[in-house]
């Protein structure tokens, strides 16, 4: 891989003061990113690594692989293989019974790359087994083309036309027309739709630096050092405002309409975004890009604090030509990019009383998590629980004061392919404290091919210990929601 040019943020016409503020104001915040990148001029002036994680660490980027699909699709277009006005169904017969839909019938591809498909809701569940075809199943309920609606079955159809029309998988159907001309990570990959192919919808799996590259290949209208990858004239239309987002959408920021899997922002901005802020944010009036990893499911509208901030923290005061070197305010943001970490979870790291509580077991009646017993153990400034759900005997590891590394428990959530176990856990960090002397409160994030948040709050008050958990991730933890008392067994 080829690595991108870095300058000092005055050197482009930034303020390290600024980028600093902007660094501390989503920490105020509390949101949890992995990775944050600013480039001016194709060259980055700001690179945030958030431990473990790293430019070169491959990332899941949830829906930004939306953006790669209208990429592959234009790509097919160029080579002859459909057109914007091809129409769906005729794709796949095999999916189709008759009488069929009129609405069916007439869906296009433009209509699916703007997020207007005849449906009103997203066609297929995690327990379906073939998600293309609940595509061609469905009831539809309007006309395609009307009307923006995210519906991520449209992406997993116009995935699976690439693979049919191309015979390979969405990854090795863009790996030499675009993962090698940017110098993408070579081990980039998807995670799989349960029968087979890439999840076109959520599941690429590429580093933040490899994104970077994307959002300059966007800005740029398909042009990668002096070769025109891909027809300018098809990018321009992509990044578009083709449809009205503000009906069906609720985010601020996402309010300024749609283009071909690509979502338009203030400032003339576009963008590619997945939840959890994953974002390639690009802004040609000042030749500027934002890109970021994380998990911020927890917080209200977080990828919303994070394009506000950076427009008015940043965006705003940009200069065109080079600004005097701050040298104290640059070191500052150096220092700044050696420490950072997942948000704190505040509170103090011991409790006078914890001796009290450390080895007692506390049994559960039946309660929505399943659990039998709970045993909590304090350390010097780690701790742990011990528990017994339907799923067995396990323990969750986590640090007080600090983030401490590990693995989940739970070994049946998806891995590669949607619907098949992965049979290990998932990789995370967790760090607890005290609220007040009864009440420990720690939190899990999930930082593997897939990212979530757990909470567990847990009260002790005489004999009796309360738990409330909740999560927010997409389709695992499910069994760690829930509030039950516990009841400790009588010392002999």
């Amino acid at each position: 891989m080829i690595k991108l040019e870095t300058a000092s943020p005055e050197e482009l016409g930034i303020s390290s003061e600024k980028l600093l503020e902007f660094l501390l104001y989503l920490e105020d915040r509390k949101l949890c990113m992995h990775n944050i990148l600013v480039l001016r001029h194709g060259k980055i002036v700001m690179e945030a690594n958030y431990p473990p994680f790293t430019g070169n660490t491959l990332h899941r980027m949830y829906s930004v692989t939306k953006s790669f699909v209208s990429i592959a699709i234009g790509f097919m277009i160029a080579e002859g293989k459909l057109t914007l006005q091809s129409r769906m169904a005729e794709f796949f017969p095999e999916y189709l019974t008759e009488p069929v839909h009129q609405f069916k019938k007439e869906m296009t591809v433009r209509d699916l790359l703007m997020m207007a498909t005849p449906y009103d809701q997203t066609t297929y569940t995690r327990y379906d087994r073939n998600w293309t075809q609940t595509f061609y199943t469905a009831a539809p309920s309007h006309t395609a083309g009307a009307a923006f609606n995210y519906d991520t079955s449209g992406t997993v159809a116009l995935t699976a036309l690439v693979e049919k029309l191309s015979g390979l998988n969405l990854i090795e159907y863009l790996r030499p027309r675009l993962f090698e001309p940017l110098g993408f990570s070579p081990g980039v990959r998807c995670i799989e739709r349960p029968e087979g192919g890439a999840w076109g919808g959520s599941g690429l799996m590429c580093s933040s630096c490899d994104l970077a590259r994307f959002g300059l290949f966007l800005l740029n209208r398909g042009k990668w050092e002096g070769r025109q990858l891909l027809p300018a004239s098809y990018l321009t239309e992509a990044c578009s405002p083709l449809i009205d987002t503000r009906v069906t959408n609720a985010n601020t920021e996402m309010q300024f309409g749609y283009g071909y899997q690509i979502w338009r922002t203030r400032n003339n901005g576009f963008c590619a975004w997945g939840i959890g802020t994953q974002l390639a944010l690009c802004l040609p009036d000042k030749d500027v890009l934002l890109v970021t990893t994380g998990d911020t499911q927890s917080v209200a509208a977080g990828q919303d604090i994070v394009l506000y901030a950076f427009f008015k923290l940043v965006y705003n005061f940009i200069q065109n030509e080079t600004t005097p070197q701050n040298s104290d305010s640059l070191l500052t943001l150096r220092n700044k990019l050696t420490r950072l970490e997942f948000p704190a979870v505040e509170g103090k790291t011991s409790s006078a009383n914890q001796i009290n509580y450390s080895g007692k077991k506390y049994y559960f009646e039946n309660n929505a998590m399943k659990l039998k017993w709970v045993i909590f153990d304090f350390l010097q400034d780690e701790a742990a629980m011990k528990y017994e759900n339907a799923t067995g005997i396990h323990e969750i590891r986590f640090g007080l004061g600090k983030y401490t590394e590990g693995t989940f428990p739970e070994t049946h959530y998806f891995d590669s392919r949607i619907g098949t176990p992965c049979n290990r856990g998932y990789r995370c960090k967790a760090s607890g404290s005290w609220f007040n002397p009864q009440s420990l409160t720690f939190y899990v994030y999930i930082i593997d091919n897939y990212f979530g948040l757990l909470k567990v709050n847990c009260c002790f008050e005489n004999n009796r210990m309360t738990l409330s958990m909740s999560k927010n991730a997409e389709w695992f933890l499910d069994e760690y929601t829930g509030m039950a008392t516990g009841t400790a067994e009588p010392k002999l």
